[in-house]
């Protein structure tokens, strides 16, 4: 058996092969996530944090803002699960569409289409608050 950055393999080669494309993908798409916000770890999850802040009318003015949070949460989680033992790397059959996903990702961010980069880009109409909207907002803090 041989060890892959922490996670323990075994026999499964078809499912180890897959696993370890995508762990390398995603550890080389973390990094271009750290360099491209100025973090020293954990680009994926600063990327969702900040789409999470984003305003709503954000949401629904980038019609891929949605899918890519979803998409971009599932194969960090993905990744997390193999590296922290939760999965093993021989037996949990990942997709190399998530590999492929991250490299299309990557092109988006280098031309400034990804969801963040097309909303630094958006202006919006603020409208006052109203009374129960404010009150709400308090209560679910």
């Amino acid at each position: 058996m041989g060890q892959y950055r922490g996670v323990v393999m075994g026999s499964n080669k078809g499912a180890r092969r897959i696993n370890e494309r995508f762990m390398e993908a995603y550890i080389d798409f973390d990094e271009i996530l750290c360099e491209r916000f100025n973090i020293e770890k954990d680009g994926a999850h600063f990327y969702l944090v900040k789409m999470k802040e984003a305003v709503l009318e954000a949401r629904e003015a980038i019609p891929e803002y949605d899918i890519t949070y979803d998409r971009l949460k599932a194969i960090r989680n993905r990744y997390l699960a193999l590296k922290q033992g939760g999965a093993v790397i021989d037996d949990f059959q990942g997709k190399d569409e998530d590999v492929v996903w991250m490299q299309v990702f990557e092109e988006k961010l280098d031309a400034d289409a990804d969801p963040l980069s097309k909303y630094s880009r958006m202006t919006f109409n603020y409208r006052q608050k109203g009374f129960w909207e404010r009150l709400i907002e308090v209560f679910r803090r």
